[in-house]
C-alpha cells in the first residue's frame, strides 16, 4: 500500500467520524461540508482504484451514490 492510499484511506475515515458527530449534534451545515468532502475522496480514490470502506453507506444516508460502487 503506497502512502497515497494510507492518506486517502485516513482523510476519508477523518471524514466519517466529523459527519457521524455532525450528525449526532445536529449540525446541518457541517454534516453537508464532510458529505461533499467524503463524496471528493470517493471519486479520488475511484479514479485510483482505492477502496475506502463505509464511504457508500455514508453518502447513501443522504441518497448519494459513491463513485465506483456498484449500483
Amino acid at each position: 500500500m503506497t502512502e497515497f492510499h494510507t492518506e486517502i484511506r485516513r482523510r476519508a475515515e477523518e471524514a466519517r467520524r466529523s459527519l457521524a458527530e455532525a450528525r449526532a449534534t445536529g449540525d446541518e451545515y457541517l454534516a453537508g461540508i464532510r458529505v461533499g468532502e467524503i463524496q471528493d475522496l470517493a471519486r479520488i480514490a475511484a479514479d485510483h482504484g482505492v477502496v475506502l470502506d463505509g464511504v457508500a453507506e455514508s453518502l447513501a444516508a443522504y441518497g448519494l451514490h459513491a463513485p465506483g460502487a456498484p449500483a
